[in-house]
């Protein structure tokens, strides 16, 4: 939502009790909140993955993190070059929603079929005018044959 936070999808619980499978992690500006610190929550790039992790230590421009649900340290530091951001807070387990909309089938339930009944009530209701319309046009010829028919009769 800005170059400066953004939002993760928690696939994993290596980081349980504190942020769950399935949680949205907002990360801000990795200077937010004080800095980063031992203690500090942090997401990473890790090769092709985006990591989640608590800070143990800091070496100069190098941190040890470790996932809250395991006993070691990661096994590779953390350069800060890596570091995308700090956490922020959590949305609890939206990101299942938002993986399954990520889904053909998510995809689907979420926007091409309320999309079909919206327009298929459209429909109704157009065709519903389009005959009522066509009704008063009967009853109006209706009614001009009746008056013509009866202006006849009482012609002298």
């Amino acid at each position: 939502f800005s170059p400066d936070y953004n939002l993760y999808i928690v696939r994993s619980g290596s980081m349980e009790p504190a942020i769950n499978t399935g949680d949205v992690v907002i990360a801000g500006p990795a200077g937010a909140i004080g800095g980063i610190k031992p203690g500090s929550i942090v997401t990473y790039e890790s090769g092709q993955d985006v990591i989640t992790h608590r800070v143990v230590s800091i070496d100069g421009d190098t941190l040890i993190t470790k996932g809250d649900a395991s006993e070691d340290t990661d096994s590779r530091p953390v350069q800060l070059s890596q570091v995308k951001g700090s956490y922020l807070f959590k949305i609890p387990y939206i990101g299942y929603f938002t993986s399954f909309l990520r889904t053909r089938l998510g995809w689907f339930l979420a926007i091409i079929l309320p999309a079909i009944v919206l327009a298929g009530f459209l429909v109704k209701d157009i065709i519903k005018e389009a005959l009522k319309s066509k009704h008063r046009v009967f009853n109006v010829m209706k009614t001009d044959i009746s008056v013509n028919n009866t202006a006849k009769r009482n012609d002298p």
